[in-house]
Formats: structure tokens, sequence, C-alpha cells
């Protein structure tokens, strides 16, 4: 009776290890999905809601289910613009790196791994003074905004 109680309650805990043995399985063959999102004002002052993610059906349509979307930063400060992008077990020569004066567009395409992601600037940037810089599976990308944030004023309170 307690055996039936027990199982009632609980279920089958040799499930719930299958599952996760299958989940972790999963995980080391580099299957893992992901799905989020990112909010951020554009320079034109709208709010925008960009997806990010490779799982099949809740993320873009331009992510295949093979492609991974790697998680970015991306931060301004005065005519700076920095972009980070994560692309671990990646090697240099293997990243493809293109950029305008409004995104960048990052792929790797190897074997074992691949990646793509367009990112959207905060500001109209010079392409011309981009730098790149990848070590230890993080690629930064550093730009100069074409519009300087101008500084306020400061204004006094009644």
């Amino acid at each position: 009776m307690n055996d039936d109680l027990w199982n009632s309650i609980f279920g089958d805990f040799g499930d719930i290890e299958r599952r996760f043995e299958r989940m972790f399985s999963e995980l080391s063959k580099g299957n893992g999905k992901t799905y989020g999102y990112t909010m951020y004002q554009g320079p034109d002052g709208i709010p925008h809601v960009r997806e990010y993610g490779n799982s099949v059906g809740t993320c873009s349509p331009m992510i295949s289910a093979s492609e991974r979307e790697p998680f970015t930063d991306v931060t301004r400060n005065g005519d700076k613009v920095s972009v980070v992008v994560e692309l671990p077990g990646v090697k240099k020569e293997d990243i493809v790196l293109e950029g305008n004066k409004s995104s960048l567009q990052v792929s790797v395409d190897t074997e074992n791994k691949k990646f793509r992601k367009s990112i959207a600037l905060p500001c109209e940037v010079d392409e011309n003074s981009a730098t790149a810089e990848y070590n230890n599976g993080i690629l930064e990308v550093n730009l100069t905004a074409k519009n300087s944030i101008e500084s306020g004023r400061r204004i006094a309170i009644a």
C-alpha cells in the first residue's frame, strides 16, 4: 500500500532520470536550445523587441535548427559603440564579420559550429572606424558613432 501511495504522489523517478540523461546528452552534443528577447530603444526613440535563440518554431525563421544565434551585448558610450559576441569553440579564421552604418552581421560555418546573427546598432556608425578582436571565445567590435550625443545643460529647479 505504501509503495502505491509513493508512486501515485511522486511517480516513476526512473523516468525523470532518463529524461535528464537524454537532456544532458543532447547538450553535450551541442544541441542545446536557447530562446530569449532583447528590448532596446532605437535612435529614432521607438522601442524595439528582438528575439534570439535557436529553438525551432519560436525564433526568427532566419535561423535554422542547426545554427545557433550567439549571445551579444551592444553598448554606446558617447561616440563609441561596442559590440560583444560570444562564439565559444570557434577559431578566429572561421569568423565572417561584415558591417554597414546600421548593423553588423556575424557568421561561423564549420563542420562542428554554426553561428549567425545580424546585430542592429543603436546609431549610425562610421564603418571605416571598425576594429575587431577575438580572444577566448569573445569577439569584441568597436566602432565610432557618426552623430555624437550632445551634452545637455543643467536646468535649475524652482
